[in-house]
């Protein structure tokens, strides 16, 4: 039993270098393989921290530039308010002038047509008075009184000249 304990001894010592020989070379093998994938997670890491610090950066530029369209969105609002306040104060007194313009222009006509039908008037009534002293001088005047009405228009004429 004694020869069976020592081979089992010696196939136990073989076996355990066999394993520490093979675990050496699989261990660095493995330890490789384990290197490479802990960089190749440190280098996905690196690369999610760098997106999301640029992710993070083109939110706060997206943000700087919505406020300052909204900044600019108001501006534009104000400036179009003043000028249309601007417009609308500029069409008013434009309306304001063309009113009275126009209430200038209605009194002169009246007025004009008022001194046309005075005019009109007197002429209407002096062709009036004329034809009346016409008819009233031939009803009453005979051949004397009408030389000596011609006699003394013609002493005013010579006293005219």
């Amino acid at each position: 039993m004694e020869g069976i304990v020592m081979e089992s001894v010696w196939v136990a010592v073989g076996f355990v270098v066999f394993v520490a020989l093979i675990w050496r070379r699989v261990g660095a093998a493995v330890g490789g393989m384990l290197d490479d994938r802990s960089q190749k997670i440190k280098q996905d890491l690196d690369e999610a921290r760098a997106l999301r610090e640029e992710a993070q950066e083109e939110l706060h530029q997206f943000q700087r530039l919505h406020r300052e369209a909204a900044e600019e969105a108001k501006a534009m609002l104000r400036n179009a308010e003043a000028t249309a306040e601007r417009i609308r104060e500029n069409a008013e007194k434009a309306a304001t002038e063309t009113v009275k313009r126009r209430e200038f222009q209605a009194s002169a006509k009246i007025k004009a047509a008022e001194a046309a039908m005075v005019k009109d008037l007197r002429e209407r009534a002096a062709n009036l008075a004329i034809a009346t002293a016409t008819e009233i001088i031939k009803a009453q005047l005979d051949d004397k009184a009408s030389l000596e009405l011609v006699d003394t228009a013609v002493n005013e004429i010579e006293k005219l000249n």
